[in-house]
């Protein structure tokens, strides 16, 4: 009787770390409105800011002044990722934040379809 109450603990126990486990963890995209002078300043995002925690992918662009990042929400914030960005002393002039979807598409805060732009946000 023993040896079933610890078989059944353990199943008890494995059931619910599995279904914590497999919740999808959601990743969001965030686009930051930046200040890039140089080339030397997207060398300095490139080379730091994939080691954040959390994020996934990172797409820095000179012609545009935009760095964005899809990152998971779990690990890491918007606000934490500008940190990192101003800690390399790179001005932050805003935030335009899109969640990504199964499809591949962004969708905006807004819900609307957002491919190349994201609403700002206030």
């Amino acid at each position: 009787m023993k040896t079933f109450k610890i078989i059944v603990l353990i199943a008890v126990a494995l059931t619910s770390v599995l279904t914590v486990s497999a919740k999808k963890k959601e990743s969001k995209t965030v686009v930051f409105d930046v200040t890039l002078d140089c080339g030397s300043c997207k060398a300095k995002i490139e080379k730091n800011i994939p080691y954040e925690k959390g994020v996934k992918k990172l797409v820095v662009d000179m012609e545009a002044q935009t760095v964005t990042i899809t990152y998971k929400d779990d690990k890491t914030t918007e606000e934490n990722l500008k940190k990192a960005i101003e800690k390399l002393e790179i001005p932050v002039k805003g935030i335009k934040a899109c969640t990504a979807k199964k499809d591949g598409k962004k969708a905006c805060a807004e819900k609307k379809d957002c491919t190349k732009k994201c609403t700002e946000k206030k």
